[in-house]
């Protein structure tokens, strides 16, 4: 008797919730703009931690606040919440920072005290 011939298995790649979505395209979004999460809320009139608990899919978002963050990103809520813009965009989904650049709010750093010679 002959062995039927199995078809390939499909792979489905994970369905991401709309919250994960909006994550990972908020996130991806910045980092191509090159933005921090400081000046990201700063822009946005939000609070940095707020930010980054968007962009690891931690917390609910009110609508008002998707807006807010569209326009700070200067894209469409409905782009953001497009669960393929990263595909369109051709936007690298392994980035996990933007580069580091100066800090919105500068550290003041003390001058380190000489140690007396002996």
């Amino acid at each position: 008797m002959p062995n039927p011939v199995k078809s390939p298995v499909k792979t489905r790649k994970p369905v991401l919730s709309l919250r994960q979505t909006f994550a990972r395209n908020i996130r991806l979004v910045r980092i191509q703009a090159g933005m921090s999460q400081e000046r990201l809320a700063a822009d946005a009139g939000l609070d940095r931690a707020f930010v980054g608990t968007l962009e690891r899919g931690q917390r609910n978002i009110s609508i008002d606040n998707v807006e807010l963050i569209a326009k700070a990103l200067g894209e469409s809520a409905c782009d953001l919440l497009n669960p393929d813009l990263p595909h369109q965009r051709g936007l690298d989904v392994t980035l996990t920072r933007a580069p580091r650049t100066t800090r919105l709010y500068p550290i003041k750093r003390q001058p380190k005290a000489s140690k007396p010679r002996a």
